[in-house]
């Protein structure tokens, strides 16, 4: 039987699906870093969103429901 697993997890698939990959910050918070999460874009390995890893898993789940 196959689980569902988290959102993190559905959302990283989905957005692997489209091209793009969801980085969590591992560093510190800082005022280039503040914890949450950012999208880059495979093809080029630019940063699509989040370029100071400022998205939560909601605003990624809009970016996705947006651009993908």
């Amino acid at each position: 039987m196959r689980t569902e697993g988290s959102p993190e997890q559905s959302l990283r698939r989905v957005l692997k699906a489209a091209g793009y990959r969801m980085r969590k910050s591992r560093a510190p918070i800082s005022s280039d870093n503040l914890g949450g999460y950012m999208i880059v874009d495979m093809s080029g390995n630019a940063v699509a969103a989040g370029g100071r890893f400022e998205l939560t898993l909601e605003e990624v789940r809009e970016w996705v429901r947006d651009m993908c």
